[in-house]
C-alpha cells in the first residue's frame, strides 16, 4: 500500500516510530507497504488515527465506469437476492471455521483452500479481501451469470481486465470448484 508509506513520510515517521504511535508491528508496517499483506481494517484505523488521517486517505481516487461499477453491483445483488456481500479479512474468515462441524476436515480444508486462492488472485481497491459467504453459494450461483451479461463480462475468455472483472470470473471457476465438493455445513 504505497499511499501508507507515503503518507507515514510526510509526517517524517519511520516505520518503528509509526509502530510506536500505532500498536501495530513495525514488520506488519512493512508487509502492508510493500503488498505482502492485506490490512485488516481495524489496522487500517489505527494507522489512520497514528497519522492524523482518514482511512480513506490511504487510497487513490478513483472515477469513471469501473468505479462506479462495484456499489452498483453490490446494490443489484443486495436488491436481487435479499442479501449483501460480506466482507472479512483473511483471518476473520479462517476463524469461523472454529464453529464448523469437525467431523469433515477435508472439506474445511478445501474450503480454506478455495478460500486462499480467491484471495490470492483477487484484489480489492479498499486493499480488503473478500470472503465468499458458503450460506450465500446459490445466490452467487445464481447471479454471476445474470451480472455477467448484464455488465459484458466475458467469463471463461482469457485476457481479463483486472479488478471486478476478473473478480467475477473467479467467483464462477470458484462456485464451480465448490460444486464439485460436498457441502460444508
Amino acid at each position: 500500500m504505497e499511499a501508507l508509506k507515503d503518507i507515514r513520510l510526510r509526517h517524517g515517521l519511520s516505520q518503528v516510530d509509526l509502530s510506536k504511535r500505532s500498536g501495530v508491528a513495525q514488520n506488519t508496517i512493512s508487509d502492508i507497504e510493500t503488498g505482502r499483506r492485506d490490512p485488516r481494517p481495524s489496522t487500517l484505523r489505527k494507522l489512520a488515527k497514528a497519522l492524523g488521517v482518514e482511512v480513506g486517505d490511504f487510497y487513490p481516487e478513483t472515477s469513471g465506469p469501473k468505479a462506479a461499477a462495484p456499489p452498483s453491483l453490490a446494490k443489484w445483488l443486495e436488491e436481487r437476492c435479499g442479501h449483501s456481500y460480506l466482507v472479512l479479512p483473511m483471518g476473520e474468515f479462517e476463524e469461523m471455521f472454529d464453529q464448523f462441524p469437525e467431523g469433515a476436515p477435508e472439506r474445511r480444508a478445501r474450503a480454506l483452500e478455495v478460500n486462499r486462492e480467491y484471495n490470492t488472485f483477487c484484489k480489492f481497491p479498499n486493499n480488503v479481501t473478500r470472503a465468499e459467504r458458503f450460506s450465500m453459494r446459490s445466490m452467487i450461483r445464481a447471479a454471476i451469470p445474470e451480472v455477467a451479461v448484464k455488465h459484458g463480462i466475458a467469463l471463461m475468455e482469457g485476457g481479463l481486465e483486472r479488478g471486478y472483472q476478473e473478480e467475477a470470473a473467479l467467483v464462477f471457476e470458484l462456485e464451480r470448484a465448490l460444486d464439485a465438493e460436498a457441502d460444508i455445513a
